[in-house]
């Protein structure tokens, strides 16, 4: 193996993981974050708020820069694929930075709130889409990889 196909595994690897993870926050946390109390929100958010970072924060962020480091260091693939899978990690990214990020906060900050909770969930959608996406992309450079 070249250390371009295994860099191209290890793209692969953060792509589906993350994927994975938006997809299960989609349709199974964010919906329950509704669930919880009112009096109890806070707490929850700040418990949810700790145990991410190493799941769910570092492979998210990493997914941002993998397309770029793909493009890079991983082996040849078509323009535009490489064009959509970096569109893809900036979608992310700023749906991250300038949609979820400040909506996660508010929570935090000021409890439970059923319109943020909602725009959290339409708003994870790009995310969630675009962060398949990629999977998408990097499975068709690992197969031209080894093709």
């Amino acid at each position: 193996m070249t250390a371009s196909q295994a860099f191209a595994v290890a793209a692969f690897a953060v792509a589906t993981w993350s994927s994975a993870q938006l997809w299960f926050a989609q349709l199974v946390i964010y919906p329950l974050f509704a669930k919880v109390g009112v009096d109890d929100y806070v707490a929850y958010h700040r418990s949810y708020s700790r145990r991410i970072p190493l799941p769910v924060i570092l492979p998210g962020f990493a997914s941002f820069l993998m397309p770029l480091l793909l493009a890079w260091l991983g082996p040849p693939a078509p323009n535009w694929l490489t064009a959509v899978d970096i569109a893809c990690g900036l979608v992310g990214f700023v749906v991250t930075v300038a949609l979820d990020i400040p909506r996660h906060t508010r929570l935090e900050k000021h409890g439970r709130d059923d319109i943020l909770i909602g725009e959290l969930v339409r708003f994870k959608w790009p995310r969630t889409l675009a962060r398949t996406i990629t999977a998408g992309c990097c499975m068709v450079v690992l197969i031209k990889a080894w093709g």
